[in-house]
């Protein structure tokens, strides 16, 4: 003898088996991380495919560390100074009392030596 609760829950079970075979759904849990994050970046454009992408600009922090990579010394100050694709990072440094001033392009992290 099936219980009233008990036919409510084989409907319930055989709605659920109807929604999922009508509109092919697959359970998440069958999926793995990978197979899941793929299915999300079809829809999203990649940066690789987008002509004339835009880099994005170094931070402070990796403009220092690129100029402390080819150059020994104490960070005095840094500012960011130029415009549009000539923006660039002005370093000033100082090494056994001599103060130079480096700059770090804020898109290529090109370091050149200022004057």
């Amino acid at each position: 003898m099936v219980t009233v609760f008990g036919r409510k829950a084989m409907l319930l079970g055989v709605l659920l088996l109807c929604v999922v075979s009508v509109f092919n759904v697959q359970p998440v849990l069958a999926q793995s991380n990978t197979d899941i994050q793929s299915q999300l970046d079809r829809g999203r454009p990649s940066a690789n495919k987008i002509p004339n992408a835009v880099q994005a600009e170094l931070s402070e922090r990796q403009a220092v560390a690129r100029a402390r990579s080819q150059f020994a010394g104490n960070v005095l100050r840094i500012s960011l100074v130029g415009e549009g694709n000539n923006k660039r990072y002005q370093i000033r440094m100082e090494k056994d009392g001599k103060v130079f001033t480096l700059f770090v392009h804020a898109r290529t992290g090109k370091i050149t030596r200022g004057g």
